[in-house]
């Protein structure tokens, strides 16, 4: 600390000053009052920190020099200021908050969410060896409707118990839109398929397709296939159906549907002469049978029918028509077991 021996000429100067006007000041009768609620404490996050001789004294000198002009004036003008300059409060000093980070220019709002129907294929044991099978799936997506229903037969298990896919779990779709003269699937790696890779192929294709032709696209389009965008597959075409599909195919009711009386049946059926033969069944055993028609014959063509029932648990079964007496294949059917309320 300096002592008045080896003050500055500054120092000294400013020294006299101040005892100057010490001695010419007369305190009212509520000088002291004043002087504190002038000099009262400020809270330690409000006020500069002072360090140095020559801060500390002119700090000193704004001090006194503002008690002593409170004291000769009796209103609460606002006394003369003192310049001083102080350097950046160490963390010790002052607390730290931490600033939120900025928003980016370049965020975007996430794509909304919606909820799809959407056609997904599986594959099933149709008594002639593997036929596709469809069902439709309802998805909370954010996915285009052909992403969304292709990533659905890649990630998600069929309803149907007697269902199955032949494409193992792993893959996902990246994109999947119209794209040049075909529909561009890409998917996030290398496809492990079964022994019938040709028909696992057919397998996305006709999810792709008919997911395109929900959405009022153009579902007649290939499908060309890449993993991470790179190597695309030739642009592959729809098989023809009646090699490729189960040749009896039940839209509702839905695998475990709750449904109220009467309870609509219906699906698509490629049919000779246009019959499908079906059986309501009830703990095993049929309780009902009949048959219905197809709007077509020997083509993929759509049947429908309502059944009266109590409720209860209950089966249904569609099958077509046996005309080679036994000596063919055996007849191709479809099933659901579903709740009437």
């Amino acid at each position: 600390m300096s002592t008045p021996e080896n003050w500055t000429p500054e120092e000294q100067r400013l020294h006299d000053a101040l005892h100057r006007a010490a001695e010419r000041s007369q305190p009212g009768p509520d000088g002291l009052a004043r002087i504190r609620r002038r000099t009262a404490v400020v809270p330690m996050w409000r006020r500069p920190v002072v360090l140095g001789l020559a801060g500390a004294t002119a700090l000193a000198a704004a001090v006194i020099v503002g008690g002593a002009i409170a004291l000769n004036n009796d209103d609460d003008a606002p006394v003369a200021s003192q310049t001083s300059t102080s350097p950046a409060p160490s963390p010790s000093e002052t607390p730290t908050e931490t600033a939120p980070p900025p928003t980016s220019a370049t965020e975007t709002t996430p794509p909304a969410t919606q909820s799809l129907s959407v056609p997904v294929y599986y594959v099933a044991d149709s008594g002639d060896g593997l036929r596709l099978v469809r069902e439709f799936h309802t998805v909370e997506t954010s996915l285009s409707p052909i992403a969304a229903a292709v990533n659905e037969m890649l990630t998600a298990p069929p309803a149907d118990p007697d269902y199955t896919s032949l494409w193992e779990p792993g893959v996902e779709v990246t994109t999947a839109e119209i794209g040049d003269g075909a529909i561009d699937v890409d998917l996030s790696a290398p496809p492990t398929v079964g022994e019938d890779a040709d028909l696992a192929a057919q397998q996305l294709v006709y999810t792709a397709t008919a997911a395109a032709a929900a959405a009022q696209l153009d579902g007649s389009l290939p499908v060309r296939i890449t993993v991470g965008g790179q190597d695309p597959s030739e642009p592959l075409a729809r098989a023809d159906q009646l090699e490729v599909r189960q040749l009896v195919q039940l839209n509702n009711p839905a695998e475990g549907a709750v449904v109220s009386s009467p309870v609509t049946v219906d699906g698509e059926a490629a049919v000779n002469e246009a019959n499908v033969l079906w059986e309501l069944r009830r703990d095993g055993e049929v309780v009902d049978s009949g048959f219905t028609s197809t709007t077509e014959c020997c083509t993929f063509a759509e049947f429908s029918m309502a059944l009266d029932l109590e409720p209860g648990s209950y089966e249904i079964v569609m099958s077509e028509e046996d005309v080679s007496g036994g000596e063919g294949r055996p007849p191709m059917s479809d099933s659901r077991t579903f709740t009437v309320e």
